[in-house]
């Protein structure tokens, strides 16, 4: 199942499906670490989004997490 980045649970480990985001704002987030087929832990879920993709955190606004398309990762 594939959703928004703002509906994701503190805590959560999701992997990064799709970037729907404009141009400038996916050549920023594929600068940092996050690109399509990522894995990442969401620290934080209030008004930004804290999303930690490998050593680096990451503080998101909500617009723009709209557009991010995870996945949930069974953690068994």
């Amino acid at each position: 199942m594939i959703l928004p980045l703002t509906t994701t649970k503190e805590g959560e480990k999701v992997r990064v499906s799709c970037l729907n985001c404009p141009t400038e704002d996916t050549c920023r987030l594929h600068e940092l670490g996050c690109v399509e087929g990522v894995s990442g832990i969401v620290i934080s879920n209030k008004k930004n989004i804290i999303f930690q993709v490998g050593e680096s955190r990451l503080a998101i606004t909500a617009p723009l997490a709209k557009n991010i398309l995870v996945e949930p990762i069974d953690v068994k």
